[in-house]
């Protein structure tokens, strides 16, 4: 019972970690170039060297552009969940606020002074990220779908509370945030590749959408770091996510600007790796929250939040092992009226731990969970 008590407070930390993002919380034109994660006849997402993670702490990526359009992404998202997060105190959500946000934007502005929204950015090219999207996923514009479904209620949205409705949002943006980044990552490696001048441009893009932008004490809350650091705390990985993450970036920049085609590809595909496991761990983690739930509005949530991560790298793990992916979308589209059996939440683990499923995301030993923590 100890370790059971030991594991729920970890999780809640995490949980509070990420509530506190969600309510704290240049050129960046859309790129021509794509590459698949994972499609045939595409550069594969390396695996990560174990000796990555023996890089200097506390390193910092320094921008060479301006990218504050892009950084202006995560004050959009920050101002959707300033409306939807008051679900998670049981308060009815103003859907058509969130809605008027992602479709006319508030925060992204250009230099001409015109906005750009959330909605814009789930264009092809950001669809087009994930290999054989619109197969896996039953329809071509899968991460605006996603997200529209959240907000109005529908798909899989469909009679979920507003709580269970943000988890979709919210995840679906992050999706968003991924697909934006990695398609600008490809961006670059193509320039860099063609040994062309810029390349150091879309690197920063990247990793502007990835960060955000920064608060009064420099700290960057709205983005996909504070998910990694609070994925650190529940399983114990502290230093080994977000910061390797940030020292993978620098050292994509820096090949990018001497247009070193060999030393930008390791640390390029590290990035996409370590952002392959912010969500991967989302998913254990949801699926042991759908677990300990005691009742069905709180068990509803947290497959809710399972679920909507999972779309973030369904699309990976179903050209890996399509009988994986199955496993993982029944788990989280799965009624909530009955309790999550330890063995299901063994069978997600499974899941995201086939050596293909690995592979395909990239992920080294050094962060890879195999089991639930002890007493789980």
């Amino acid at each position: 019972m100890l370790r059971r008590g030991v594991f729920i407070a970890v999780l809640l930390l995490g949980t509070f970690a990420l509530a506190l993002a969600s309510t704290a919380c240049g050129k960046g034109e859309d790129r021509p170039n794509v590459e698949v994660i994972g499609g045939a006849g595409s550069v594969s997402v390396s695996g990560i060297s174990e000796g990555g993670q023996d890089e200097p702490a506390g390193r910092k990526y320094a921008f060479s552009t301006d990218q504050a359009l892009n950084q202006q992404i995560s004050l959009d998202i920050l101002d959707v969940r300033r409306v939807i997060n008051v679900a998670i105190d049981g308060r009815p959500v103003e859907w058509a606020r969130a809605i008027e946000v992602y479709e006319r934007g508030k925060n992204q502005r250009r230099p001409d002074g015109s906005l750009r929204t959330l909605a814009s950015l789930a264009d092809a090219g950001a669809h087009a990220v994930f290999p054989n999207g619109p197969v896996v996923y039953g329809r071509p514009t899968f991460i605006d779908a996603t997200i529209r479904d959240g907000l109005n209620g529908t798909g899989h949205a469909q009679g979920l509370s507003d709580d269970a409705r943000r988890e979709i949002v919210d995840h679906g943006l992050q999706m968003l945030l991924y697909a934006k980044a990695s398609q600008e990552l490809a961006a670059a490696r193509a320039l860099v590749e063609a040994k062309a001048a810029g390349a150091n441009v879309p690197v920063d893009a990247a990793w502007a959408i990835i960060s955000g932008m920064p608060d009064a004490d420099g700290a960057r809350l709205y983005g996909l770091l504070p998910v990694a650091l609070a994925h650190e705390t529940t399983f114990n990985l502290q230093g080994k996510l977000a910061q390797p993450l940030e020292n993978a970036f620098i050292a994509a920049l820096i090949a990018a600007e001497r247009k070193e085609a060999g030393a930008f590809a390791k640390p390029s595909g590290d990035a996409r790796a370590y952002l392959n496991d912010v969500f991967t761990l989302g998913v254990l983690r949801s699926a042991t929250l759908a677990e300990l739930a005691s009742t069905e509005a709180a068990r509803q949530v947290a497959l809710a939040e399972g679920w909507s991560t999972f779309q973030t790298i369904r699309a990976t793990v179903a050209g890996a092992s399509p009988g994986a992916a199955q496993i993982l979308e029944a788990a989280f589209s799965r009624s909530a009226a009955q309790p999550f059996a330890a063995n299901e939440t063994q069978r997600v683990y499974q899941a995201l731990n086939e050596p293909a499923v690995l592979q395909a995301l990239g992920l080294p030993a050094s962060i890879q969970v195999k089991t639930p923590p002890a007493g789980s």
